[in-house]
């Protein structure tokens, strides 16, 4: 596959101690570099490169101590430009700091309403929402109130709010999926393939993801259908990986599930399945969510042909 000639930047803003490195490194899988971590001394790029959509992800990590920032807003034209996206990331177990991460927000938002590339996005992230604390009381009613506060802050720019936590890699994974391979032209080329597989199968839900467990493409009948495969996705992976440190040939992982209905005594009974795809040396993995038996004969029928097609795919990018 050839080298990617395009680049896509993004920016990881907020106070400083707000996990924004650790994010990174949790991304990048450098998981005994987390004790080691120390305030970032201004801006730091990094690159991801996505081969599969032939992408190169330039990330850049603001440190953010006051300084910086003042530093930041005062040389906009070189930080906040050209950027898909902003991760902006607000610690949600520091209330105390709540105002001043609203504050540089409006900054920001300010910066990015004047001028911005198409298909920007601006993900706020709620990080360190961890899971041992997501239903504490008091984590519930930060989350209430930041949730307000940021959407009467936040009026021309597109964004979304996201909880995440080191200690749950699915909600960093799905955040960076959505903030840097949105509607590049390569993930559309994949999302043709999902509707056309689905439209075939009647699947209510389809996640196409690479061998980092990055969502390259899905498609979904219902978003709660979606939440579900994007949250056991990695897992799924990762069980598929472990029993392929034994040398087991494992081609798929299957779930059996059950729906409860509403207004109704009975349940919709269907699975979960993972199935690993290796083209080429490419690895991807699909996740699709079948609410009957008759859509899993369908789903497995129509696998060799979703094969084919992203193994042409994939050769047409060379």
């Amino acid at each position: 596959m050839s080298e990617s000639k395009e680049y896509k930047k993004i920016l990881f803003c907020g106070l400083e101690s707000g996990g924004k490195t650790s994010i990174l490194l949790i991304l990048d899988k450098k998981f005994s570099l987390l004790t080691t971590v120390k305030p970032t001394i201004k801006a730091k790029r990094t690159l991801h490169t996505n081969s599969l959509l032939g992408t190169t992800i330039v990330r850049w990590d603001l440190g953010g101590q006051k300084s910086y920032r003042k530093i930041y807003i005062g040389e906009k034209s070189k930080y906040f430009t050209e950027m898909q996206s902003i991760f902006y990331v607000i610690d949600i177990q520091a209330p105390k700091k709540f105002e001043e991460a609203l504050v540089f927000l409006k900054d920001i938002i300010n910066i990015t309403s004047e001028s911005h590339p198409d298909n920007f996005q601006l993900l706020i992230l709620l990080h360190k929402c961890d899971p041992d604390i997501k239903n504490n009381k008091n984590i519930v009613n930060n989350i209430k109130s930041l949730d307000h506060e940021i959407s009467s802050i936040i009026k021309d720019v597109k964004f979304s709010i996201l909880k995440t936590s080191i200690y749950d890699e699915p909600s960093l994974l799905k955040a960076f999926s959505d903030g840097a391979f949105y509607a590049t032209h390569k993930s559309e080329m994949f999302q043709t393939l999902l509707k056309d597989y689905m439209g075939k199968t009647y699947n209510s839900s389809t996640l196409l993801l690479d061998q980092n467990c990055f969502i390259i493409a899905s498609r979904s009948t219902n978003q709660a259908y979606q939440e579900i495969c994007e949250s056991i996705a990695p897992r799924l992976t990762q069980a598929l990986e472990k029993l392929e440190e034994w040398d087991i040939n494992t081609i798929d992982i299957v779930t059996n599930v059950e729906f409860p209905e509403k207004h109704s005594e009975f349940q919709k009974e269907g699975i979960i399945f993972l199935r690993k795809l290796d083209i080429g040396d490419a690895r991807l993995y699909l996740v699709a969510l079948c609410l009957n038996k008759k859509v899993k004969i369908k789903s497995y029928e129509y696998l060799p042909l979703l094969a084919e097609n992203l193994k042409n795919l994939l050769e047409s990018f060379d």
